[in-house]
């Protein structure tokens, strides 16, 4: 039995479900089946854990898509998305919530929750480059902004917003005249 992921996992489904803040270290600890001195074993602080929560989720997330130079990278992006709000939950990125707790108190871990989204703009603009031939900063913004819209429009309609944002996204990079 692995004791540090079990934490990691009740860690990461209770801060998504009720936030970062409000969610006790007893909690965590009841939900991992350990005790508080093993929660801090693995994790010193507080913070340790939450960077921990937020980096082996972000790998996670990103280890499900495909190669930007796969010619269905784009297609998968949004396929992955809607898995993830299915398995995780549609109650928004769990990234933004993190960074909303924290941008005024912890500059590491607001910063943290934003390079998930720099990493992922970087993603796409490199998935764009690969398609078009050329860089596209207004194709990747528009594709990128899907992905967030998508997101935020889950709260509302369900896990269907995923798909739809995808099909919007196929159709736009079916069409290259979308110009810088």
């Amino acid at each position: 039995m692995n004791k540090k992921q079990d934490i990691l996992q009740a860690a990461e489904r209770l801060f998504y479900l009720n936030g970062f803040h409000a969610t006790s270290t007893d909690r965590i600890c009841r939900e991992a089946g350990v005790s508080t001195r093993t929660l801090y074993r693995y994790f010193p602080s507080r913070e340790v854990l939450t960077s921990a929560v937020m980096t082996a989720r972000s790998e996670r997330f990103f280890a499900d898509l495909f190669h930007p130079t796969h010619p269905e990278a784009v297609s998968q992006l949004f396929i992955v998305l809607g898995k993830w709000m299915q398995e995780q939950g549609a109650l928004g990125c769990f990234f933004m919530k993190a960074w909303g707790e924290y941008a005024e108190e912890d500059l590491i871990l607001a910063a943290l929750a934003l390079d998930y989204r720099y990493t992922l703009r970087k993603y796409i603009a490199a998935c764009v480059s690969h398609a078009q031939g050329e860089e596209n900063d207004a194709l990747s913004d528009a594709l990128w902004m899907l992905f967030e819209g998508a997101i935020t429009t889950a709260l509302v309609v369900g896990t269907d917003a995923a798909r739809h944002a995808g099909d919007a996204a196929s159709r736009l990079i079916a069409r290259p005249e979308v110009k810088r």
